[in-house]
């Protein structure tokens, strides 16, 4: 049993696995409860992505609802992106963060790719709501297929090319 434990995966996995525990009582304890930290941060993907469009000439309007923020197109027809704490990527902040904390290499290096992980993350999600509120004024139909397939695969496939970037330059597995 204890030479499964000196294997690089047992303890990438043990150690990922007991960060992940510790994220979610983190999460659902103190985080949720506690903090506005969700809504701050759909806020953040709303109020950047109404920004950016605005350089491009489209015009948006924002609006709070209970526990939303939305995206809507000026004097659209259409209901606009409603982003929540599922669709903010806070989840997937952590995951990715335990990805790299979990895995073998140098502190130093994870001080500055983790932030920088994340900021690509958000940045994803921010086009990601952009181009969810183009599909759905201009084909509405499209827009759940867009945000159930295209996009999850769009911002996890930016999550793995992190990660994989990770292993292969920073990453260090020491052979047994």
């Amino acid at each position: 049993m204890l030479a499964f434990l000196k294997h690089p995966a047992a303890r990438f996995l043990i150690l990922g696995g007991i960060l992940y525990g510790a994220w979610l009582l983190i999460y659902y304890l103190l985080i949720k409860p506690y903090t506005n930290w969700d809504y701050y941060l759909d806020l953040s993907i709303v109020y950047l992505s109404h920004e950016i469009l605005s350089w491009f000439g489209v015009g948006t309007v924002i609006e709070i609802e209970s526990d939303h923020v939305i995206l809507l197109m000026e004097n659209a027809t259409n209901s606009g992106v409603w982003v929540g704490d599922e669709c903010n990527g806070f989840k997937l902040f952590s995951i990715f963060s335990i990805f790299i904390l979990a895995f073998p290499g140098s502190w130093k290096i994870k001080l500055w790719f983790i932030p920088m992980g994340l900021l690509f993350i958000h940045m994803a999600n921010i086009i990601r709501v952009m181009a969810l509120l183009l599909i759905y004024d201009s084909f509405p139909s499209a827009l759940d297929f867009n945000h159930l397939y295209t996009f999850t695969i769009f911002v996890y496939s930016i999550i793995f090319l992190l990660w994989w970037w990770w292993a292969k330059t920073y990453g260090r597995v020491q052979k047994s």
